[in-house]
């Protein structure tokens, strides 16, 4: 079975970000399951074309790959908890899983794939 691709991963971390933003934890607890699941799988997909990369860029897009990962599965680990706690903690985790995504999305579609520079976007501090 093939794993989501970028847009795919995108649509899931929206879902959880609009579940965030409503508050509804079950919901986010679900949709960032589903998230870190599809994730999982897409790295194993895209393992076999990381290991061709330059070092040097393998190493961005790897420190990336961790960075998404991170993020969700903290946001996994706080929907679980309730998303308890004085400020609205979820939603901000799940804004910033958005960004890294998105972030990522972008760096391996030019890293990976070769579409326009093969230069990951290294405007965003790594």
């Amino acid at each position: 079975m093939r794993s989501l691709d970028h847009d795919g991963l995108l649509t899931l971390a929206r879902k959880a970000h609009a579940a965030a933003g409503d508050a509804d934890t079950a919901r986010l607890t679900e949709n960032v399951g589903a998230f870190v699941h599809a994730l999982v799988h897409h790295l194993e997909d895209e393992l076999p074309t990381l290991v061709r990369l330059a070092p040097a860029e393998a190493r961005l897009v790897r420190r990336g790959q961790a960075r998404v990962s991170t993020a969700a599965r903290a946001l996994l680990r706080d929907a679980a908890g309730g998303c308890a706690g004085p400020e609205p903690r979820c939603a901000a985790r799940a804004e910033e899983l958005l960004a890294l995504l998105t972030l990522q999305a972008l760096d391996e579609r030019l890293a990976l794939h070769g579409v326009g520079s093969t230069t990951p976007n290294r405007s965003w501090p790594r």
